[in-house]
């Protein structure tokens, strides 16, 4: 299979989209959309940009073989983060892919020049762990791989107990009454992680509380009933039905808690709620993804029974460190 034209992404392209993700995770799992009205979404997420920052790879016949994306992802400590997302039919043909990763890597250039030219960045891209050719063609484009994402699954049958929350804290479910506070909280849960998505106003609702997959009931805030400072969301956890599952499954899609309130047992008292409010909801597993360099999560993760499904993928990174930078 050839790639003979490329477009520029559009929101009607969601379908074929999602019937390309899902050709492409059946064989090389890297954690993409397979619903239209997700795909729907992450288009929805590149905003005015889409047809800037993406492009779609049409075969001889006028199906959908390849996908590309550019995602300003913010700046954190003065470096401009970029997400890559590149996607190839598993039967396209290799000097496709090689040209949809130099346009991938061209386009962040153009990007992190269009935010001065002194302007350094992070590429960050993904690569299932089992796709040795497209991960050779990312070395071979300057990338280093940096970690890897384990994908993680747990039965809903015997509980554990309840966990207490400390003195001073109470539950509270998301909305539009914290949302801000919200977002500010999850991104101070996360400026030490250089791919995590650190959300605007415009783009935190559909990231989080107004997503069209959330579960309200096992998503909660821990709230300081007394805070310390101007923002009394200490902890908080995102919970979406995975409907791309052989069971039902729901997905602890974002989790977090601020620094100035962990080892204190929050993650572990949510995760628990969220046992109990699946189990009575009907669900039959969660599934969450942490980085084996989060070794502290992954301990938690393990010692409440989550085992690795088998899906996790390779993160890969390139400095882009000025001006003349290649």
């Amino acid at each position: 299979m050839k790639v003979l034209t490329w477009i520029p992404a559009t929101p009607e392209d969601a379908v074929p989209l999602a019937a390309l993700f899902r050709h492409a995770e059946a064989i090389a799992p890297v954690g993409l959309e397979q619903r239209a009205e997700d795909v729907r979404t992450r288009l929805a997420g590149l905003g005015p940009d889409l047809a800037r920052h993406s492009r779609v790879g049409l075969d001889d016949d006028g199906a959908v073989a390849a996908y590309a994306e550019v995602a300003d992802m913010g700046v954190a400590d003065g470096v401009l983060r970029i997400r890559l997302t590149g996607v190839a039919h598993p039967e396209l043909a290799g000097d496709a892919r090689a040209e949809l990763y130099r346009w991938l890597t061209d386009r962040a250039e153009r990007l992190r020049r269009a935010g001065g030219a002194a302007q350094a960045a992070v590429l960050g891209t993904r690569c299932a762990e089992t796709d040795t050719a497209g991960c050779r063609l990312l070395t071979e484009n300057g990338f280093t791989l940096v970690r890897h994402e384990r994908d993680l699954v747990l039965a809903v049958s015997e509980l554990p107990p309840a966990v207490a929350l400390p003195p001073g804290l109470a539950l509270a479910p998301v909305g539009e009454r914290h949302q801000e506070l919200a977002r500010l909280a999850h991104n101070e849960a996360y400026a030490q992680s250089p791919s995590a998505l650190r959300p605007d106003q415009r783009t935190w609702p559909q990231h989080a509380t107004a997503h069209p997959r959330l579960l309200p009931d096992l998503s909660c805030l821990l709230l300081a009933e007394v805070s310390r400072d101007e923002n009394p969301v200490a902890a908080f956890l995102f919970a979406l039905a995975d409907d791309d599952a052989d069971e039902p499954t729901a997905i602890l899609h974002c989790l977090g808690t601020r620094p100035s309130w962990r080892r204190r047992g929050l993650a572990t008292a949510m995760i628990v709620r969220a046992l109990h409010r699946a189990r009575s909801a009907g669900f039959r597993r969660l599934r969450l993804q942490v980085s084996d360099t989060n070794q502290p999560a992954l301990a938690l993760y393990q010692r409440l029974g989550f085992t690795e499904s088998g899906r996790g993928y390779a993160v890969l990174m390139r400095q882009l460190d000025g001006p003349t930078a290649e």
